[in-house]
This record gives structure tokens, C-alpha cells and sequence, in this order.
């Protein structure tokens, strides 16, 4: 249904905005803008910087990348593998690894920016996909409209009949009236 394709297309599209968003404060505080920008932010009240990125991770993670874990969950309920468990088991992973570090051993490196920074790009994947797809949907349905639905077939006896086009049988012959679409293939016996 195109109204569900929408809804679903519309979705993921605040899923991943909200996700890129939510991102930018984890990349910026986390090892690899150190590393890569030598760039090190203040924090508030002077916490660990991976206090913050577990605040800002954690609703990327758990709801922006849902859709993930429980396709996850539903490709191995069903002794499948997906890319939905491909991702989710990397995102957790990630995440998970981080949470124990921050509690447990706060001077190691976090990866909360690998998690979502994961969720943020398989999800902008999705939103491109949905809308490819949706548009090649819309040209094929637009190619579609394009076919008449009806056939005007002269009979033996000389009287035109409209016929669903679907109807229409070889060497049938057709009446094709000024400013009418072509309703199938065939060849031209009388006029022009």
C-alpha cells in the first residue's frame, strides 16, 4: 500500500534526522574527533566525556536503531541471518562495550561514536532506498494510467462494442476515435 510505504518512508526519515542529530554530540566528544581533529570540548561540570556519549548514544541506539534489533530479533527467531542482525549485533556490541568502560574502567576509549555513528548511516541507507524505491514505484503506476482500460472492437456485423481491454484477442479489430490512446499493439487497416 502507497500509504504505508509513506508512513514507513516518513519514519525512518525522523529516525535518522533525529539519529544524526543526537550523533554530532558523540562524535565531538569522542576519541576519534580527538585523534583525527585534536579536538577536545569542555565539558559541563567537568564529567567524563563518556558520560555525555552515553546521554546522547543511548536514544540512538535503543529507539533510533530499534527497527534494527527487532528485525534482528525476528531473522533469529526465525534461524535466519540478515543485515538487521549484521547491524545490531555490531551496534550493541559497540555499546554495550562502552557502557562497561564508562562504568567500570573510565580512562579506556569508548566506541559510543562507532554505535551511532552505525545506526545514523544504515538508516540514512534506508531512507535513500524507501525513496528510490517509491520512486520507481510512482513511475511505473503513472506508466500505467497511461494504458486505457477499455477497447472499442468492431464486430462482424459492422457495430462497435467497448470491451475491457484485457478482452481483446488477436486479429480482433479496433476503432480508434480522434485524440484516444492506444489501447494495444497492432496494425493500422484503414486511415492513418
Amino acid at each position: 500500500d502507497h500509504g504505508d510505504a509513506t508512513g514507513m518512508e516518513a519514519d525512518i526519515r525522523w529516525r535518522f534526522f533525529a539519529a544524526l542529530i543526537l550523533t554530532l554530540p558523540v562524535f565531538l566528544y569522542s576519541p576519534l574527533a580527538l585523534n583525527l581533529f585534536k579536538l577536545q570540548l569542555p565539558t559541563p561540570f567537568h564529567i567524563s566525556p563518556n558520560w555525555i556519549s552515553l546521554v546522547f548514544a543511548t536514544p540512538v541506539v535503543w529507539w533510533a536503531g530499534w527497527i534494527f534489533h527487532s528485525g534482528a530479533w525476528r531473522a533469529l527467531r526465525n534461524r535466519t541471518l540478515n543485515m538487521n542482525v549484521l547491524v545490531s549485533l555490531g551496534v550493541l556490541v559497540a555499546y554495550l562495550f562502552s557502557v562497561f568502560v564508562t562504568f567500570f574502567a573510565p580512562q579506556a576509549e569508548t566506541s559510543y561514536d562507532a554505535a551511532a555513528l552505525l545506526v545514523t548511516i544504515v538508516l540514512f541507507g534506508h531512507w535513500m532506498e524507501m525513496r528510490s524505491r517509491r520512486g520507481s514505484s510512482d513511475a511505473l503506476n503513472a506508466l500505467l494510467r497511461l494504458v486505457p482500460a477499455q477497447a472499442n472492437i468492431i464486430g462482424a456485423d459492422g457495430q462497435v462494442s467497448t470491451i475491457p481491454v484485457a478482452q481483446v484477442q488477436v486479429n480482433n479489430l479496433i476503432l480508434l476515435r480522434p485524440g484516444e490512446k492506444v489501447p494495444v499493439d497492432g496494425r493500422v487497416t484503414e486511415g492513418e
